[in-house]
């Protein structure tokens, strides 16, 4: 058997993915199975002197089976923990952040005042206030612990697990909280310490924007990301480049191999330093799972060269792999570990030949053949990164990026060198603050930023740059385009063929559009957007946005993008908070409405203000509005006070659409007697409505604050697990379905 580390190795990370998709209870009955299976294997002749598939199947029990014993051991034991009130004593083991207007704190626990609480201990506390706190200052307070949104699966709570981390606390600022200073310094606390220093030096040196992705792409630091930026990366296939991974970590080694050799060190010496610096960036980047991938695929490689033998790539990445699996079999739930995997095994396998069969053919001109061959490497790397990728985007994201090919061409190689130059930047600038030797070096890699901005926020706004996976056609053509590149491998390995089979995959995606396009025509879609506090309608490309509250608009425009809006007719932001005024002035901007229909009191706004002069027509009220949309959909709204409640007809289907702070007791009989209501939060009186069902835009973990009579409405939840959608013929045949 041919490199059998390859084997046990991608075995044993993608039976870890399957386990972290079925769950505990299943992983069991797989891991008997597959033993089972082992054993039968062993007793048939043919298969024990092939060896391959016992290998494989005792790999597959003992993956499933330490996904089992690991949730069992740690992670099952902290659930009887949710939901209680404690004093911990604990040491902050990561670098404090800030998102949403609340401060989070990883904490190793010490000591927790619970019976039968597990010894070692893991979480994430939040608070309202900063406090005083850095890399390993013991904290003590009164919290309250819960758990990470989700369940089994690919859930926030599975990708925390990935890092250790089995529950949420938020802490009681009221109590007395106590912060000490360090005891100890370990090593990595002086890691951190540089990480920290290292993200102030380039934010001291580039405009907020451009040092925010420098941080996001150099140190992997997405928490000062914007969330437009992050929708804009993601919309277009290229998140990749903001989790620290293969391309990082091999960019890193190069300069570092690079600016040595450049200094007349000796190759081994150099490697071997060059090996030091990959360790102290992983641990800058706090050692992430796709991190530590590309990091031991990197020292690998560096100590080939020391002892003079080429490493297998391979080899390298079954061994790391294995290694990130064995530590902790949760960390198939973090999506960049699998998103680091399946690029460079795509990238391994495929784009050198590529590459290679683009140079021959079209590398002709001597004076052009640097830019040829550039052009030509960008294409292999581009091309196979996409299609190894593609699957677990789908399932991890539930979208599909149309944008992703000519994306990665026009943002990868200016990352690359944003990179090199703000690495640069930062280290001198921390050695020689204030000096005007790192300023070029910032120069060059705040335009490269600028530019990066710019490229993935215009191609972000194409239609269709992003579709959503939830489509059946989406999934029809993933499979088609599966089956058809094992039908080619099957028949034979001709150029030919692969061209043959990547243009039917071509057509059978651009049929599935159509044919979708046509499927939906004349349809309305009432959609609740999960975490969004809006609710979408469409039609034939145009669409109506009712309420815009929520963290940030990105989650609107995206899904906006997604269904190939080309005209948006009414925008109606339902309260006067800052927060969703200020996302409906960030809507206008982007996508220019026909119409906005707001309270007299939102004109004060400022951000409103500015954006106002771009919207053809603004309908303002005081008390009601009423809007008529593709003559067979009505939109009626009431104030009382700061909050407006609106219903929506659609072919005589009624949606009662309440924000937080909706009065029921004042509105209409024949608004409460809607057939849907739609709702943020608890609201006072509802034993008022009654409607079929209502849908509630929150977590699942907020449903136990839910009063009886919210429950009794037979309520849908999105709890971050997709929109609810309501499709709307003009026959009155309504489809309910989770996107």
């Amino acid at each position: 058997m041919k490199r059998p580390l390859v084997l046990v190795g991608f075995c044993y990370l993608l039976t870890l993915a399957a386990a972290v998709y079925f769950g505990a209870r299943w992983s069991l009955l797989f891991a008997c199975a597959a033993l089972a299976g082992f054993l039968i294997a062993m007793l048939v002749p043919k298969t024990r002197a092939a060896a391959v598939f016992p290998a494989a199947l005792l790999t597959v029990s003992l993956a499933f089976g330490s996904f089992y014993a690991y949730h069992q051991a740690a992670v099952k034991p902290t659930e009887a923990l949710a939901g209680r009130d404690a004093v911990i004593d604990g040491t902050v083991c990561e670098l404090p952040y800030k998102a949403y207007n609340r401060f989070y704190y990883i904490v190793e626990v010490n000591g927790i005042s619970l019976k039968n609480a597990p010894e070692k201990l893991k979480i994430r506390v939040s608070s309202q206030g900063a406090l005083n706190v850095g890399p390993y200052s013991h904290i003590k307070g009164k919290v309250h612990l819960f758990l990470p949104s989700g369940g089994e699966g690919y859930s926030s709570r599975s990708y925390y697990a990935s890092k250790g981390i089995t529950l949420f606390a938020y802490l009681y600022e009221y109590e007395k909280v106590q912060v000490t200073e360090p005891t100890q310094k370990p090593p990595y606390y002086y890691a951190l310490k540089l990480r920290s220093a290292l993200l102030k030096s380039a934010r001291s040196m580039l405009p907020p924007n451009e040092a925010n992705l420098v941080n996001g792409v150099l140190f992997g630091d997405q928490t000062s990301l914007s969330p437009e930026v992050a929708a804009d990366f993601r919309a277009i296939g290229i998140s990749h480049i903001l989790s620290v991974s293969g391309l990082h970590m091999t960019t890193m080694a190069q300069l570092l191999l690079m600016l040595l050799l450049f200094f007349r060190v000796p190759k081994k010496p150099a490697a071997a330093l060059a090996g030091i610096g990959v360790v102290c960036f992983m641990a800058v980047t706090c050692f992430v799972p796709s991190v530590t991938r590309s990091g031991v695929m990197c020292l690998l490689y560096l100590s080939g060269m020391i002892l003079s033998r080429n490493p297998d790539s391979l080899n390298s990445l079954s061994i790391s792999v294995l290694m990130i699996g064995l530590s902790n079999p949760y960390a198939a739930a973090d999506v960049g570990l699998l998103l680091s995997f399946s690029a460079t095994l795509g990238l391994v396998l495929f784009s050198g030949q590529t590459a290679g069969y683009l140079n021959r053919k079209y590398d002709k001109i001597k004076i052009i053949s640097p830019l040829v061959r550039g052009v030509n490497g960008i294409l292999g790397t581009t091309v196979w990164a996409v299609v190894f990728t593609l699957p677990i985007v789908i399932v991890s994201f539930g979208s599909v990026s149309l944008a992703a090919p000519v994306a990665n061409l026009l943002e990868l190689v200016p990352s690359t060198l944003m990179m090199n130059f703000a690495a640069i930047a930062a280290v001198v600038n921390l050695v020689a603050p204030q000096s005007f030797l790192a300023m070029p070096f910032a120069l060059v890699s705040g335009l490269l930023a600028k530019y990066m901005l710019a490229c993935a926020h215009w191609l972000a706004q194409l239609p269709y740059a992003c579709i959503s996976a939830s489509f059946g056609f989406v999934m029809v053509w993933l499979s088609g385009t599966i089956l058809l590149i094992a039908a080619t491998f099957l028949m034979a390995r001709s150029r030919r063929l692969f061209r043959v089979t990547a243009l039917l995959s071509v057509i059978l995606l651009l049929t599935g559009i159509f044919s979708y396009q046509l499927s939906v025509r004349n349809i309305t879609r009432l959609a609740v957007l999960d975490g969004a506090g809006s609710v979408v309608l469409t039609r034939n490309g145009r669409a109506a946005v009712i309420g815009c509250g929520g963290f940030r608009s990105a989650t609107v425009g995206s899904y906006l993008r997604s269904q190939g809006v080309t005209r948006l007719d009414d925008l109606q932001p339902l309260t006067l908070s800052g927060e969703e005024l200020k996302n409906a002035a960030e809507l206008i901007d982007e996508f220019s409405p026909r119409r906005l229909v707001v309270q007299s009191d939102g004109m004060i706004d400022t951000f409103l203000r500015k954006a106002v002069p771009q919207v053809r027509g603004v309908s303002v009220y005081t008390a009601s509005a009423n809007s008529k949309l593709w003559n067979h959909a009505d939109i009626k709204v009431k104030c009382d006070g700061t909050v407006s409640a609106a219903r929506i007809t659609v072919s005589g289907v009624s949606v009662l659409v309440c924000p937080t702070g909706t009065k029921l007791a004042g509105l209409p009989k024949d608004w409460l007697s809607s057939d849907f209501a739609v709702a943020g939060s608890a609201l006072d009186n509802a034993e008022l409505l009654d409607p079929v069902c209502t849908v509630l835009s929150l977590n699942q973990e907020d449903m136990r604050e839910i009063p009886p009579q919210m429950r009794a409405l037979n309520p849908i939840v999105t709890g971050g697990e997709g929109n609810i959608v309501l499709e709307l013929k003009d026959d009155q045949t309504i489809k309910l379905r989770r996107e």
